[in-house]
Protein backbone atom coordinates (compact mmCIF):
# COMPACT_ATOMS: atom_id res chain seq x y z
CA UNK A 1 0.00 0.00 0.00
CA UNK A 2 2.73 2.43 0.80
CA UNK A 3 3.74 2.30 -2.87
CA UNK A 4 0.23 3.56 -3.95
CA UNK A 5 0.68 6.25 -1.57
CA UNK A 6 3.95 7.20 -2.83
CA UNK A 7 2.57 7.20 -6.75
CA UNK A 8 -0.33 9.43 -5.17
CA UNK A 9 1.77 12.20 -3.90
CA UNK A 10 4.22 11.93 -6.86
CA UNK A 11 0.99 12.56 -9.25
CA UNK A 12 -0.10 15.30 -6.70
CA UNK A 13 3.65 17.02 -7.12
CA UNK A 14 3.94 16.34 -10.86
CA UNK A 15 0.07 18.25 -11.17
CA UNK A 16 0.73 21.01 -8.88
CA UNK A 17 3.95 21.62 -9.20
CA UNK A 18 5.42 20.74 -12.68
CA UNK A 19 2.31 21.58 -14.61
CA UNK A 20 2.59 24.93 -13.49
CA UNK A 21 1.90 27.78 -15.91
CA UNK A 22 0.71 31.19 -15.89
CA UNK A 23 -3.19 30.40 -17.72
CA UNK A 24 -3.84 27.08 -15.27
CA UNK A 25 -2.76 29.98 -12.30
CA UNK A 26 -5.25 31.83 -13.62
CA UNK A 27 -8.07 29.51 -14.93
CA UNK A 28 -7.66 26.56 -12.24
CA UNK A 29 -8.90 28.61 -9.20
CA UNK A 30 -11.68 30.01 -10.94
CA UNK A 31 -13.22 26.23 -11.20
CA UNK A 32 -12.76 26.26 -7.44
CA UNK A 33 -15.78 28.83 -7.19
CA UNK A 34 -16.48 32.31 -8.27
CA UNK A 35 -18.74 35.35 -6.67
CA UNK A 36 -20.42 34.73 -10.92
CA UNK A 37 -20.85 30.80 -10.37
CA UNK A 38 -24.43 30.64 -8.04
CA UNK A 39 -26.00 33.09 -10.44
CA UNK A 40 -24.68 31.41 -13.69
CA UNK A 41 -26.00 28.00 -12.31
CA UNK A 42 -29.48 29.67 -11.47
CA UNK A 43 -29.45 31.15 -15.26
CA UNK A 44 -28.81 27.94 -16.71
CA UNK A 45 -31.94 26.18 -14.28
CA UNK A 46 -34.02 29.23 -15.81
CA UNK A 47 -32.57 28.68 -19.17
CA UNK A 48 -33.17 24.55 -19.26
CA UNK A 49 -36.82 25.13 -17.43
CA UNK A 50 -37.68 27.96 -20.19
CA UNK A 51 -36.56 25.63 -23.22
CA UNK A 52 -37.66 21.96 -22.08
CA UNK A 53 -40.21 23.06 -19.66
CA UNK A 54 -40.93 19.45 -17.38
CA UNK A 55 -37.83 17.45 -18.86
CA UNK A 56 -35.97 20.60 -17.75
CA UNK A 57 -37.79 21.34 -14.30
CA UNK A 58 -37.31 17.45 -13.38
CA UNK A 59 -33.90 17.90 -14.12
CA UNK A 60 -33.29 21.05 -11.90
CA UNK A 61 -35.12 19.54 -8.85
CA UNK A 62 -33.09 16.21 -9.84
CA UNK A 63 -29.96 17.89 -9.78
CA UNK A 64 -30.91 19.84 -6.41
CA UNK A 65 -31.62 16.46 -4.83
CA UNK A 66 -28.93 14.97 -5.44
CA UNK A 67 -26.17 17.75 -4.92
CA UNK A 68 -27.97 18.59 -1.56
CA UNK A 69 -28.55 15.37 -0.38
CA UNK A 70 -25.15 13.24 -1.72
CA UNK A 71 -23.07 15.96 -0.60
CA UNK A 72 -23.61 16.16 3.34
CA UNK A 73 -25.17 12.70 3.32
CA UNK A 74 -22.16 10.48 1.68
CA UNK A 75 -19.33 13.08 1.01
CA UNK A 76 -19.24 14.41 4.39
CA UNK A 77 -19.52 10.59 5.93
CA UNK A 78 -16.58 9.74 3.61
CA UNK A 79 -14.69 12.95 4.40
CA UNK A 80 -14.54 12.56 8.38
CA UNK A 81 -14.64 8.10 8.00
CA UNK A 82 -11.36 7.99 6.56
CA UNK A 83 -10.21 11.52 7.66
CA UNK A 84 -6.89 12.44 5.44
CA UNK A 85 -5.79 15.49 5.90
CA UNK A 86 -5.21 17.59 2.96
CA UNK A 87 -2.10 17.98 0.87
CA UNK A 88 -0.66 20.88 2.12
CA UNK A 89 -1.11 19.71 5.94
CA UNK A 90 1.54 17.07 5.13
CA UNK A 91 3.75 17.79 2.22
CA UNK A 92 5.72 20.54 2.11
CA UNK A 93 5.83 23.22 -1.04
CA UNK A 94 2.78 22.21 -1.91
CA UNK A 95 1.34 25.30 -4.19
CA UNK A 96 -1.78 26.75 -2.64
CA UNK A 97 -3.68 28.78 -4.95
CA UNK A 98 -7.19 28.43 -3.28
CA UNK A 99 -7.73 29.16 0.33
CA UNK A 100 -7.51 26.08 2.34
CA UNK A 101 -10.33 24.65 4.50
CA UNK A 102 -10.62 22.82 7.79
CA UNK A 103 -12.74 19.74 6.79
CA UNK A 104 -10.75 16.42 5.51
CA UNK A 105 -9.27 15.88 1.86
CA UNK A 106 -10.80 12.61 0.78
CA UNK A 107 -13.09 12.68 -1.32
CA UNK A 108 -13.11 15.59 -3.10
CA UNK A 109 -16.35 16.71 -2.90
CA UNK A 110 -16.17 19.54 -5.93
CA UNK A 111 -15.41 16.45 -7.51
CA UNK A 112 -18.51 14.87 -6.58
CA UNK A 113 -21.03 17.41 -7.18
CA UNK A 114 -19.39 17.95 -11.33
CA UNK A 115 -19.60 14.79 -11.34
CA UNK A 116 -23.39 13.59 -9.96
CA UNK A 117 -24.39 16.87 -11.95
CA UNK A 118 -23.02 15.39 -15.03
CA UNK A 119 -24.58 11.89 -14.64
CA UNK A 120 -28.02 13.74 -13.90
CA UNK A 121 -27.37 16.23 -17.18
CA UNK A 122 -26.73 12.92 -18.71
CA UNK A 123 -29.61 10.88 -17.66
CA UNK A 124 -32.16 13.89 -18.71
CA UNK A 125 -30.18 15.17 -22.11
CA UNK A 126 -27.86 12.40 -23.57
CA UNK A 127 -25.80 14.89 -25.53
CA UNK A 128 -25.04 16.96 -22.01
CA UNK A 129 -21.62 14.15 -21.55
CA UNK A 130 -20.13 16.31 -24.35
CA UNK A 131 -19.78 19.46 -22.09
CA UNK A 132 -20.23 18.08 -18.95
CA UNK A 133 -17.94 15.23 -18.64
CA UNK A 134 -15.39 17.56 -19.74
CA UNK A 135 -15.75 19.95 -16.84
CA UNK A 136 -16.28 17.51 -14.34
CA UNK A 137 -12.75 16.13 -14.61
CA UNK A 138 -11.69 19.50 -15.37
CA UNK A 139 -13.17 20.82 -11.73
CA UNK A 140 -11.41 17.21 -10.72
CA UNK A 141 -8.04 18.27 -12.27
CA UNK A 142 -8.56 21.99 -10.48
CA UNK A 143 -8.15 20.16 -7.25
CA UNK A 144 -5.35 18.56 -7.39
CA UNK A 145 -3.11 21.54 -9.05
CA UNK A 146 -4.60 23.88 -6.59
CA UNK A 147 -2.99 22.16 -4.16
CA UNK A 148 -6.23 20.93 -1.95
CA UNK A 149 -6.57 17.49 -2.89
CA UNK A 150 -4.22 14.39 -3.75
CA UNK A 151 -5.23 12.49 -6.89
CA UNK A 152 -7.02 9.41 -5.17
CA UNK A 153 -9.69 12.30 -3.26
CA UNK A 154 -10.48 13.36 -7.04
CA UNK A 155 -10.85 9.68 -8.36
CA UNK A 156 -13.09 9.14 -4.99
CA UNK A 157 -14.87 11.94 -5.11
CA UNK A 158 -15.62 11.21 -9.49
CA UNK A 159 -17.08 7.13 -8.36
CA UNK A 160 -18.69 8.52 -5.50
CA UNK A 161 -20.63 11.30 -7.10
CA UNK A 162 -21.41 9.01 -10.17
CA UNK A 163 -22.41 6.78 -8.02
CA UNK A 164 -24.91 8.27 -6.06
CA UNK A 165 -26.56 10.25 -8.83
CA UNK A 166 -26.89 6.61 -10.85
CA UNK A 167 -28.32 5.38 -7.42
CA UNK A 168 -30.19 7.88 -7.20
CA UNK A 169 -32.38 8.21 -10.81
CA UNK A 170 -32.31 3.96 -9.99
Amino acid sequence: MAWLQSLDVELFRFINQTLSNPLFDWLMPLLAGHKLFVPALLLIAVLLIRKWRTRGVLCVIFLALVVALGDPLIVNTVKHAVARPRPPVNLPGVNLRVGLTESFSMPSAHTANWFAAAVVAFIYFRRSWRFMLPLAATVGFSRIYNGVHYPSDVLAGAILGSGYAAGGAW
